[in-house]
């Protein structure tokens, strides 16, 4: 008899990132770049495992993060497999957008409410009527993170794209406008997605990378490596507190998640 899709998914999970699942933490930190990953390594002082994706644990933080590379059927991929976890709590995604709206700069910080279903992979968990969004207890505590830093947090409906270089099509760019798009990016509703479909409790914490709606706003190499120089050290700031508090304040944040699903 074949395997079973628990089976096949625990293991899929294994071999993408090279690591046993009772070594993953009951808090996941999710990104798709690897400084992140990196830099958390470093912080932490705990080995990266890595095969597609890349994986580190520290279990004195109770947290993992996952660098899962770039796109919607990685992010729906992960996200399956950390479904089927044992001991899993939360995920929060860390990652990057567009900013749309003009209210944004680059280094602001984003906690999306919605994200519109633009991409493909999540038709394959939810009906299209379905809407994409976060679990709003942890989104809350994402929020609280953020401000607790003196900074503002900026929330609203991003929208996720799978389309590469959107930026030159006038009709799809006034649509965005028209709409109040706060951001764009290429993973969020797939996350939110797959997560609703599983159960899994889910925010996010995006970090504003450019503006390529301005006239020299697109996000060049220059800018990629200035993003990094300057606004990644905060983000992990960030997105350990949240961890901290979803750690001390579990129960609450648990019973609220009766009450929303």
């Amino acid at each position: 008899m074949g395997l079973k899709e628990h089976e096949y998914i625990r293991q899929t999970l294994e071999r993408y990132t090279n690591c046993k699942l009772e070594e993953f933490c009951g808090h996941i930190l999710i990104t798709n770049f690897r400084q992140y990953i990196k830099a958390f390594a470093d912080r932490t002082g705990c080995e990266m495992h890595e095969n597609n994706f890349r994986i580190v644990n520290a279990p004195k933080l109770d947290c993992t993060m996952i660098d899962f590379g770039i796109g919607s059927p990685q992010a729906a991929l992960v996200v399956n497999g950390l479904a089927y976890l044992d001991n899993l709590k939360t995920v929060v995604m860390l990652g990057m957008c567009g900013g749309i709206d003009d209210i944004l700069e680059v280094g602001d910080f984003v906690v999306p409410t919605a994200a519109i279903r633009g991409e493909g992979t999540s038709r394959h968990y939810l009906p299209v009527e379905f809407p994409a969004q976060p679990a709003m207890s942890v989104n809350l505590l994402c929020i609280g993170a953020v401000k607790a830093h003196k900074l503002t947090p900026r929330c609203g409906i991003v929208y996720t794209t799978d389309r590469r270089l959107w930026e030159f099509d006038e009709e799809f760019v006034d649509y965005l406008r028209r709409q109040r798009i706060l951001a764009i990016e290429m993973e969020l509703a797939t996350l939110y997605a797959v997560a609703y479909r599983y159960e899994v409790p889910i925010g996010s914490i995006m970090l504003v990378s450019d503006m390529p709606l301005q006239r020299r706003g697109i996000k060049d190499k220059k800018l990629h490596d200035e993003i990094y120089k300057k606004h990644m050290d905060t983000h992990l700031d960030i997105a350990l507190d949240a961890i901290a508090n979803l750690r001390t304040r579990w129960s609450d944040v648990e019973r609220q998640l009766h009450s929303e699903w």
